[in-house]
């Protein structure tokens, strides 16, 4: 059931996000009716170069925001995480059989994947512990946090799609309590 008095920024984030999932679901329908299976590409150092750039400064980002105690942290290891598995998905199915797949796949099974699990598993306790933490300090019950169901702290009240076996009681803020 939804619940009304979403801001007018979340419902234009909500609408938004499905005008781009329906455009991404068209645009992978004509890929895979017209992309050949080979391509000579341009620029290909380049790419790969700036690709793993990106994921050097969100690596390091995550272990800048670990040192200092830093929020950012949780959103930098989410980042690095993607980026994480979005290098092994490419270098996999970019390698031409033989010691390139084969290179592509250690890397993949004993570096990058794992570390993009443990980068997740990271961030989500660290989220679990900081609304833990927020509502032991706002005076509220500390309750089993879980994040599908925690809603958004930015969002006014009562903009949570809820569930009948919801507790709108563990919603509360500090002036209600």
């Amino acid at each position: 059931m939804r619940v009304s008095g979403r801001s007018n920024f979340v419902r234009f984030t909500e609408r938004l996000l499905i005008f781009v999932i329906v455009v991404l679901l068209a645009w992978i329908i004509y890929l895979m009716l017209d992309l050949p299976v080979t391509y000579r590409a341009q620029n290909w150092d380049v790419a790969w170069i700036g690709f793993d750039l990106g994921m050097l400064v969100s690596l390091g980002a995550t272990a800048w925001a670990l040192w200092y105690r830093r929020q950012l942290a949780i959103p930098a290891a989410i980042i690095s995480a993607t980026f994480m598995v979005i290098d092994a998905w490419f270098d996999v199915v970019t390698s031409q059989a033989g010691f390139d797949l084969d290179a592509a796949l250690l890397s993949a099974f004993l570096v990058e994947l794992p570390l993009a699990a443990y980068l997740t598993y990271f961030a989500r306790r660290a989220i679990r512990f900081s609304i833990i933490n927020a509502r032991r300090n706002a005076g509220l019950e500390v309750v089993t946090v879980s994040l599908i169901r925690t809603p958004l702290a930015f969002v006014d009240r009562g903009t949570s799609h809820r569930r009948a076996d919801d507790d709108p009681a563990q919603d509360t803020t500090p002036e209600e309590a």
